[in-house]
Formats: C-alpha cells, structure tokens, sequence
C-alpha cells in the first residue's frame, strides 16, 4: 500500500481519497497543512502506486477501511482528523462507525449514505460497456471517452492528468472499485450511530452527491453542512482555498 507522511508536528490528519484517485487529490491540502499537522495520504488497493489484487471480491468498502485503519496504526497516529473524498467518505463512515473513539473530528466530502444510483440499470450498462473497451482496448481507450463538462474551477491541466492516470490505472483497481461501490450496503441505518464530531462538504454544482451529503448532514447528529460555491465533486481541487478554510475551522473545533 503506497503512502506518505508529510509534517512533523501537530495533531495528525488522514486524508482519503475517492474511487479512481490517487494521493496528489490532496496536493493542495499537503501544501497547506503539513506545517501545522502530521499528514498521512494513500493510495486504496488498485489505485495508484499501490498494489491491485487479482481477486476482485477481495475489493470492498469495509475492507478499504481496514486498510486506512491498519495503515494508520503502522504510522503511529493513536487518534486522527478523518477526511474522506466520494468512495473515500463511504470509507470514513465505516471507520466512524467501528472506531470513533480514535477520531478527533470527521470531514465527509462530496459522498454518499448508500450509492443506490451505481445499481440502476442504465448506469450498470455504462459501466458495463466501458468494462468491455477496457478488457478488449485496455484502460486507455477508457481514459479517451468523453467526459463530463469540466466545472469552473477545475484546472484544465488537472484534467489531462486525471485522464493519464485512469490510462495507467490497474484494470482490476478499475473494476473492483466500481464493485466495492455497487455492493457498499450504505448507512441509512447506521448513520445515526456516528458520534464524531462532523462536517459534511460538497460542491455546489455535484448535482448527483448533494441530496446524500444534505442527508447525512440531517441524519449524523451534530453534524454541520457546507456547500462550496461554483465546486463540482472536488472542491479541495477546484475551490482549495474556501475547502481548506472550512477544513482548518472542522480541525480546531475537533481538536483534543
């Protein structure tokens, strides 16, 4: 499992990234909080550098959560701030509900309580098809699909680095993330249960995240809801100045 330390002092921060990502989706959260924390980043098993196991099965949320939890014992972080991305927040909420007590605060960012839309038929044939041109083409004729628009602040050179990073991405990463996904039972039931303190994030204009992000910010108790303006699905790429503000005042609020 590939990962970093950035920072020598401070309470530490564990960030978590979504499905398809890789540690540089904190490049701006490194930037601005390794003075004042220690800061471990990884990459999820057939992500990254990291390894990608044949068995697809072995690729779930709960495990993804083992994983960050074991990784983050290994380094030496006894208690953390918690920050998950997307498939990375559903990752957070496991780790909330079987640990808490280790968590000095929670950020859940442009995630979900289940991910019911992952299961309908049309998104299952999309995927579907895609899984074909990668096992036919390999995973860079999937990288050249077209892509959604770009929000307004994303960068276009971060675009193009996304892209040549889905090129390079294991085809049994690719697969067994989007499985980890589809078959994630989600929190509905067990939201509830989450006593960490909590800030629940996304942007404006992720139009797919939104109503789950609302949910979990009604359903976690005491937990506080912050939309960032004109943000799609990663306000801490496109609008890193309004994410790390909000971020630094979850941190201090949450601090031993």
């Amino acid at each position: 499992m590939y990962y970093e330390r950035h920072g020598t002092q401070g309470e530490p921060l564990v960030l978590v990234h979504g499905y398809t990502g890789d540690v540089t989706d904190w490049q701006h959260q490194i930037a601005e909080f390794a003075a004042s924390h220690r800061v471990l980043v990884m990459d999820h098993r057939g992500h990254g550098r990291s390894g990608a196991p044949r068995d697809r099965e072995s690729y779930t949320v709960e495990r993804m959560s083992g994983d960050v939890e074991a990784l983050a014992a290994q380094v030496g972080f006894d208690r953390y701030h918690l920050v998950g991305h997307s498939l990375g927040g559903m990752v957070a909420q496991e780790i909330a509900l079987r640990c808490g007590g280790r968590l000095l605060s929670l950020t859940l960012e442009d995630t979900m309580n289940d991910f019911a839309i992952g299961r309908s038929e049309t998104v299952r044939r999309l995927f579907e098809a895609g899984l074909r041109l990668a096992e036919e083409q390999g995973m860079a004729a999937v990288a050249r699909l077209p892509a959604p628009p770009r929000p307004p602040h994303h960068p276009r050179e971060r675009f193009e680095q996304e892209r040549a990073r889905l090129a390079r991405m294991p085809l049994d990463g690719f697969v067994g993330g989007w499985q980890a996904l589809c078959r994630w039972p989600g929190t509905r039931q067990r939201a509830q249960a989450i006593r960490t303190r909590t800030l629940v994030i996304c942007g404006e204009l992720d139009a797919v995240v939104v109503p789950g992000s609302r949910w979990l910010a009604d359903a976690i108790p005491g937990a506080r809801l912050e939309i960032v303006p004109e943000a799609g699905h990663s306000p801490q790429l496109e609008r890193p100045e309004l994410f790390n503000a909000a971020l630094r005042r979850q941190i201090a609020e949450g601090s031993a």
